[in-house]
C-alpha cells in the first residue's frame, strides 16, 4: 500500500504542476499568437485529466476493496456498508469530494481544449479562458497535495472502518453532490470566458455565446443538485421539511440567484448589446460563491448536517478568495470602459427594463442571504454573537420573490425597447385577472393568511402570463400560415427552443413556489405516544399504531412499526417508521428511518421517535404536508424544460450566428403581430437586423457549415428574402403606426 499512497499522491503533484505551468503559459503565449498557446494548453488539460483520472481511480478501488491502511478509507467505509455506497464515499468525505471537484473541472477544461468553440472572435478567448480554468485546477490540486491528501496512510490498519454516515446512505445523497459539483465546475466556464474577454479587451457578446450552453446546462445541474438535497433532507433527517436556509443549503442557493440573473441578463446583451458590465459582474460573484460556498461548507465554522468537520483548509479558500477577488476588482476596474452599452436603455417600460429590475431583485435576494449566513461569523468581531434562523430568511425574502413573480408574469409580456401604458394594461390584463382571481377565491375561503393568498396569486399571475403569451404568438402564427392550434404550438416550440423552453421553466418554478407555500402554510403535526391500538387525528386523518416488528440483515437490526391510517373509516395507507441499528460501529446511535405515503394533494409523514422495551408502547412525530409533491413535479419539470432549451438541432446549430438572427427576426414578427411592439420600433428593430444580416452576408460568417454550400444557398436565401421583406413593409408599418 506504501507505493499505492505515493503513486496516488505522485499523481495530484502532477495535476499541480500541469496545471500550473500549463496557466502560466497559456497567460504568456495568448498575446503572442492563438495557436501557440492553445497547443500548449491543450497539452496541460490532457496531462491534467489523465493524472486526476488516475488518482480518482485509485481512491474508488481503495474504497471498492476496503483498503483500509488509508485513514481515508477507514474514515468513510466499512466492511458492511453496501459497494454502492462505499464508491459513494469517495465524495462522502472532505478529501474525497475535493478530488471529485477537481476531477469535474478537469473534464471541463480539457472539453474546452478539445473541442474549442468556433469563430475568429471566440477563438481568441480560448486560451485566455484555458489559463483561466487551469488556475482554478492548479488551487485545487495544491490544496489536494498539501492540506487535505485523500492518500494518507495509518500507522496500523484497523480490522474495519467507520463506515459512511448512515444519512449519507440515500440514493438521493448519492446524486446530490455530483449534481451540486458538476453545476459549480461548470459556472466555472462563463467565469473563465468572461475574464478572457477582459484580458483580450474582446468585450461583446462573443463570450456569452461560446458559453450560454455551458451555463444553462451548469445551472440545471445545480437545480438537480439543490433538489435532490431538498429531498434528500424530507424523507431522511425526520423533521418533516426540506429546507431550512440552513448554512449550507445557503451555500447552494447565493450562486443560483445570481447564475439565474446571468441567464435573463445574457439575453439582453445577445440581443441589444446591453447590460455588459451586469452580465461580466454577475458571472464573477457566482464563481465567488460556489467557492465561498465551498469555504463555509469545509472550514468548520458553521453549523449544519451537511458541513465537513473543522479544518485548517478554510484559511486556504479564504486567501483564494480574497486574491481572485483582488484580481478581478482591478481587471474590472482597467477594462471599465470596455464594458460600457451598446445602446442607451429606452425604458424601464421594456423587456430591456425587466430584466434589468430582475437583476437587481435577484442580486439582492443573494445579498440578503448572504448576510444573514454570515452574521453568525462576522459578529463576534464586534463582541457579540448574533444568529438568524428561517423567520429571518422567510420575512425578508417572501417580498423580494414575490416580485421575482411579478416580473415573471410582466416580462414576457413586453416587448424590446418600449411598451406604452395601453399596451401593458391590454397584454396584463388576463394574467393578473387570473392571479387575482385564485387571490380572491382563496381569501373568501378562508384558506390561509395574507401572505399565503399573495403567494398563490403571484404563482398565478406568472403561470397564466406565460400561458397567454404562448396562445397569443400561436394564434399570431395560425393567422400567418393557417395551421391548426396543435401544430402552431408544436412549430413555436420546435423553432424557438430557447423562449418557449425558458417559458417552461418559468412553469416549474411557479409549480415549485405553489408546493413551497402550500407545504408551508397548511402542514400540520402532532407529537405523540401511543400504545397498541390507539390512534391520533391529524388533518381529518386517523393515525392508528398497531405493534412493531423486528428483522435482521448483514447490515444491522431494523425495528419496525405498523401505523395504519384511515379517513372516515375508510384504510388509506399503512406506514412503517422504523429505526435500524447499524453494525458498523459499536454503541452507534439507531439511525431513523422515515415512512411515506406521498400523494398530489397531500404526504402522509410518519417518524418513529422511540419506543419502550417490551415495545407496546411508541413515540411518534406526524407530519400532514400537503402539496409537497408539486415540488418534486415541478423540479422534473424544470430539468426537462432546460434539456429542451439545450438539445441540439443539426443543421439550426451549425449556421451559428445567422440562425440566431433568424430566431429573433422571426421573434420580433410574433411580438409585433401580438401587438408587443408599436410599428415604428418595429421598423427600427427589423432594421438593425437587416443590417445585421448584411454583415454576416458581406464578411462571410453567415453560416460555418463545414462545406455544406446548399445549406449556405438556403441561409443566403431565407436572409435575403427578410431584407426585401423589411425594404416592402417599412412604409406599410410607419402608416400603421401614424393610424
Amino acid at each position: 500500500m506504501q507505493l499505492w499512497s505515493w503513486l496516488g499522491a505522485g499523481l495530484v503533484i502532477v495535476a499541480a504542476a500541469a496545471s500550473g505551468a500549463g496557466s502560466a503559459l497559456a497567460f504568456l503565449l495568448a498575446p503572442r499568437g492563438e495557436a501557440r498557446a492553445l497547443r500548449w494548453a491543450r497539452r496541460a488539460a490532457s496531462v491534467l485529466l489523465v493524472a486526476v483520472a488516475g488518482a480518482s481511480a485509485l481512491l474508488v478501488a481503495a474504497l471498492a476493496g476496503n483498503r483500509f491502511e488509508f485513514a481515508y478509507v477507514a474514515a468513510h467505509s466499512s466492511r458492511a456498508t453496501p459497494l454502492v455506497y462505499r464508491i459513494g464515499a469517495f465524495w462522502g468525505g472532505q478529501e474525497g469530494s475535493l478530488l471529485l471537484w477537481l476531477l469535474f473541472l478537469s473534464l471541463l477544461t480539457a472539453a474546452i481544449a478539445w473541442r474549442p468553440p468556433r469563430g475568429r472572435e471566440a477563438g481568441a478567448l480560448v486560451p485566455y479562458a484555458l489559463g483561466v480554468l487551469l488556475s482554478i485546477a492548479f488551487f485545487f490540486a495544491l490544496l489536494i497535495a498539501v492540506a487535505a491528501p485523500p492518500f494518507r496512510l495509518l500507522p496500523q490498519a484497523p480490522a474495519d472502518g467507520a463506515g459512511l454516515n448512515r444519512l449519507l446512505r440515500d440514493p438521493s445523497m448519492l446524486l446530490h453532490p455530483l449534481g451540486l459539483y458538476s453545476g459549480f465546475v461548470g459556472l466555472a466556464a462563463p467565469f473563465a470566458f468572461a475574464v478572457a474577454g477582459l484580458l483580450a479587451r474582446q468585450t461583446g457578446h462573443a463570450w456569452i455565446r461560446v458559453t450560454r450552453r455551458w451555463a444553462l446546462a451548469a445551472w440545471a445541474l445545480l437545480s438537480a443538485g439543490i433538489l435532490m438535497g431538498a429531498n434528500w433532507s424530507y424523507h431522511v433527517l425526520g423533521w418533516g421539511g426540506y429546507w431550512a436556509f440552513d448554512p449550507v443549503e445557503n451555500a447552494a442557493l447565493m450562486p443560483w440567484l445570481t447564475a439565474t440573473a446571468y441567464l435573463h441578463s445574457s439575453i439582453v446583451q445577445e440581443k441589444r448589446g446591453m447590460l455588459k458590465a451586469w452580465n461580466v459582474a454577475l458571472v464573477c460573484a457566482t464563481y465567488l460563491l460556489t467557492i465561498l460556498g465551498t469555504f463555509l461548507t469545509r472550514s468548520g465554522l458553521v453549523t449544519s448536517v451537511h458541513a465537513f468537520a473543522q479544518s485548517p483548509i478554510g484559511a486556504w479558500f479564504l486567501a483564494y478568495i480574497g486574491l481572485v477577488t483582488a484580481a478581478l476588482l482591478w481587471l474590472g476596474g482597467t477594462r471599465a470602459h470596455l464594458l460600457r452599452d451598446e445602446r442607451p436603455l429606452d425604458s424601464y417600460v421594456s423587456k430591456e427594463g425587466s430584466f434589468l429590475v430582475n437583476n437587481v431583485v435577484f442580486l439582492s435576494l443573494a445579498l440578503t442571504v448572504l448576510f444573514g449566513t454570515l452574521l453568525p461569523l462576522v459578529s463576534p468581531l464586534w463582541g457579540e454573537t448574533l444568529t438568524v434562523g428561517a423567520p429571518y430568511f422567510t420575512r425578508t425574502t417572501a417580498p423580494l420573490f414575490a416580485l421575482v413573480f411579478f416580473l415573471m408574469g410582466v416580462g414576457p409580456l413586453l416587448g424590446w425597447r418600449r411598451a406604452s401604458w395601453r399596451q401593458v394594461r391590454e397584454h396584463l390584463l388576463v394574467p393578473l385577472v387570473a392571479g387575482a382571481s385564485l387571490a380572491v377565491a382563496l381569501a373568501a375561503a378562508g384558506v390561509g393568511s395574507l401572505g399565503t393568498v399573495l403567494g398563490f396569486g403571484f404563482a398565478a399571475l406568472a403561470m397564466a402570463a406565460v400561458l397567454y403569451d404562448i396562445a397569443l404568438a400561436a394564434l399570431a402564427r395560425r393567422q400567418m400560415t393557417g395551421e391548426p392550434w396543435t401544430s402552431a404550438v408544436a412549430r413555436l416550440f420546435a423553432r424557438h427552443p430557447r423562449r418557449y423552453g425558458g417559458y417552461l421553466v418559468h412553469l416549474a418554478v411557479a409549480l415549485i413556489a405553489m408546493g413551497v407555500i402550500g407545504s408551508t402554510a397548511f402542514q400540520r403535526t402532532a407529537t405523540v405516544g401511543l400504545g397498541i391500538g390507539e390512534g391520533v387525528t391529524v388533518a381529518g386523518y386517523d393515525f392508528v399504531f398497531n405493534g412493531m416488528s423486528r428483522e435482521v440483515s448483514p447490515y444491522g437490526a431494523r425495528t419496525q412499526a405498523r401505523v395504519d391510517v384511515l379517513r372516515g373509516g375508510r384504510l388509506v395507507a399503512t406506514l412503517l417508521p422504523s429505526q435500524f441499528a447499524s453494525n458498523d460501529a459499536e454503541g452507534q446511535a439507531p439511525y431513523t428511518e422515515i415512512a411515506i405515503d406521498r400523494g398530489f394533494t397531500r404526504d402522509l409523514y410518519v417518524v418513529l421517535a422511540g419506543f419502550e422495551p417490551d415495545e407496546r408502547r411508541a413515540g411518534f412525530k406526524i407530519y400532514v404536508n400537503p402539496m409537497v409533491d408539486w415540488i418534486w413535479g415541478g423540479g422534473a419539470l424544470l430539468i426537462l424544460a432546460t434539456a429542451f432549451s439545450l438539445w441540439p438541432r443539426g443543421r439550426e446549430r451549425r449556421l451559428g450566428e445567422a440562425a440566431r438572427l433568424l430566431a429573433d427576426w422571426a421573434e420580433l414578427e410574433y411580438d409585433y403581430r401580438t401587438g408587443k411592439v408599436a410599428a415604428a420600433d418595429y421598423a427600427a428593430l427589423r432594421a438593425e437586423y437587416a443590417d445585421s444580416a448584411r454583415t454576416l452576408l458581406a464578411s462571410g460568417s453567415g453560416a460555418a457549415l463545414d462545406g455544406e454550400p446548399d445549406a449556405l444557398a438556403e441561409l443566403e436565401a431565407r436572409l435575403r428574402r427578410r431584407a426585401q421583406e423589411l425594404r416592402a413593409g417599412e412604409a406599410a408599418a410607419v402608416r400603421e403606426g401614424a393610424r
